[in-house]
């Protein structure tokens, strides 16, 4: 395993040898203060062995001062483990040779040196702790036996004994903690591998998910949940879920409700609630799945309100159709009335239900085309050719007249029907005036600015802007509605109509504008799949 700086190479080892360092330096600190009550307790010539103690307690000290530096090194932690057995043995060697040998309190040491060793490094350390304590312990006392006489067999017998069961025992003991370490470590993996797993499929679900415990804090917000709601998981973990999920009903299976999102967006929301459950069925909590259907249901309102149009279109087409014919008997019949010999007042009458006529035929006739549309021919169109087009035969129209027309037309391509999206334009051209007053008694002036250009993400865009009185906030959602206009002559089906156009062709219109600031009306279509005819 490569070393790198400030971590050590094997941390579970590391460890170990910290806690034993740390171990030793309690044990000799005890065998201090063991010697120096001896020593004031016991007659001099009796404490004669007090003087090496304190030389093995100093010993000791410094040996661990050593070992804890090279503990900070956090390197060749494997030979400071085989040193650290062999100075145990060395220590314990050191305490039963000055207590008596053979017949010392303190033979126990060896076994703790062997557990040590057990500890450090396994079985293998045990079995190099036990052999070292069986050449030292038997080493010696066969050396004094020499100089004294006959060695105690029998008391040699059973420390050695003591010693292999001590390694034996302490030897399978560690192995099984380690095995069993390992397996954990590997459980711990897997745990880790499918909390992962768990996580990751949380996160990549497209709806929204908080969890709340049985107190109704939230324990967890996935990736989707903190888009639609607009926070961050950090500001809500921990927090009461009725600060900004109160609008979920907990004690219903499924629902919707509306519900405004940290940054203030108004949303409508689709929900389903079920219970957290332990493995003993305990109650942990709730969760609640959730989806933004607002784009859905304003798409529903938008279709429910074009089959109403649909079905209101061909009834009122029908009737339509039935009343040109009367109305142009009605209209040729005055016309030769007004030919004839009247007086003033009479002519001035039949004026009057000519010209009211007149706008009743072409209500009619607006009527006719918004009720019963021709299906766009599809064709590359490029809107820059048609919108210079455009702006050059409007400039004619007398609804042009004391007006600034501003051009700003980058090169896009559409396919669609190049006189439909003509009719779109002129119609706006045809609104911006009028809102204008341009060519009106009162020669009102004002700046129509025609763009167009690629739309961000793909398609283009046309837009028509004026800096006339703009739009009333409370008008703007009836703005492309049939029959609805705020002019005094105006038939209501202008904007209808550009929108019923836009739409076949796959587009969107969409209006900006604040009283007193103008409007801006935008229509966005898609992209051509070739270019446009030269």
């Amino acid at each position: 395993m490569a070393e790198t700086a400030g971590a050590p190479a094997d941390p579970a080892l590391h460890k170990k040898l910290v806690w034993l360092t740390f171990f030793r330096l309690v044990s000799v600190t005890v065998l201090l203060v063991g010697t120096v009550a001896v020593s004031w307790n016991v007659a001099e010539e009796k404490a004669s062995f007090t003087g090496p103690l304190y030389g093995l307690v100093i010993g000791t000290y410094l040996a661990a001062l050593a070992s804890a530096w090279w503990l900070r090194l956090g390197r060749a932690l494997r030979p400071l483990a085989y040193a650290q057995i062999a100075f145990d043995v060395a220590t314990a060697a050191a305490v039963v040779g000055f207590t008596g040998w053979a017949e010392s309190v303190f033979v126990f040491m060896f076994s703790l040196a062997i557990v040590n060793g057990a500890i450090l490094l396994y079985r293998r350390g045990a079995l190099i702790a036990l052999l070292l304590a069986l050449l030292t312990y038997l080493g010696l006392e066969l050396l004094l036996a020499r100089a004294a006489g006959a060695p105690p067999w029998p008391l040699l017998f059973v420390h050695a004994g003591a010693f292999a069961a001590t390694a034996a025992l302490a030897g399978y003991l560690a192995e099984q903690l380690r095995h069993t370490g390992e397996r954990l470590a590997e459980r711990e993996s897997d745990l880790a591998a499918i909390t992962a797993l768990h996580e990751s499929i949380v996160q990549s679900v497209t709806s929204g998910l908080v969890t709340l415990d049985v107190a109704g804090r939230v324990t967890f917000l996935n990736r989707a949940g903190e888009q639609i709601m607009g926070l961050g998981r950090r500001e809500v973990v921990g927090q009461p879920a009725a600060r900004w999920f109160a609008a979920f009903r907990t004690d219903t299976a499924r629902g919707e409700t509306d519900l405004v999102a940290a940054g203030g967006a108004a949303l409508r929301l689709g929900y389903s609630t079920f219970p957290l459950l332990g493995r003993s069925g305990r109650a942990l909590g709730t969760a609640v799945i959730f989806q933004d259907l607002t784009e859905l249901r304003a798409m529903e309102v938008r279709l429910g309100r074009s089959e109403r149009l649909a079905d209101l279109g061909q009834l009122a087409a029908g009737l339509a159709h039935e009343l040109r014919n009367p109305l142009a008997s009605m209209m040729g019949s005055v016309e030769l009335l007004r030919a004839s010999s009247l007086g003033e007042d009479d002519r001035r009458l039949l004026d009057i239900v000519l010209r009211e006529g007149g706008r009743l035929a072409q209500l009619v006739t607006e009527f006719l085309a918004f009720a019963r549309p021709t299906p766009p021919r599809r064709e590359p169109v490029d809107l820059a050719a048609l919108a210079a087009e455009t702006l050059e035969a409007f400039t004619f129209d007398p609804a042009a007249a004391g007006l600034e027309l501003a051009r700003r037309l980058e090169p896009a391509t559409t396919r669609g029907d190049a006189d439909q999206l003509r009719q779109v334009l002129w119609n706006l051209l045809v609104n911006a005036a009028q809102a204008l007053g341009a060519g009106s008694a009162g020669g009102g002036r004002g700046r129509i600015e025609v763009a167009c250009g690629p739309a961000p993400g793909g398609g283009a865009l046309l837009s028509v802007a004026d800096d006339g009185p703009g739009i009333d906030p409370e008008d703007r959602p009836r703005l492309f509605t049939p029959f609805f206009t705020t002019k005094p002559e105006g038939t209501g089906l202008g904007l209808a109509t550009i929108h019923r156009i836009v739409d076949a062709h796959g587009g969107a219109v969409a209006v900006e504008g604040e009283p007193g600031r103008g409007a801006r009306f935008t229509v966005r279509l898609p992209g051509a799949a070739g270019p446009a005819p030269g």
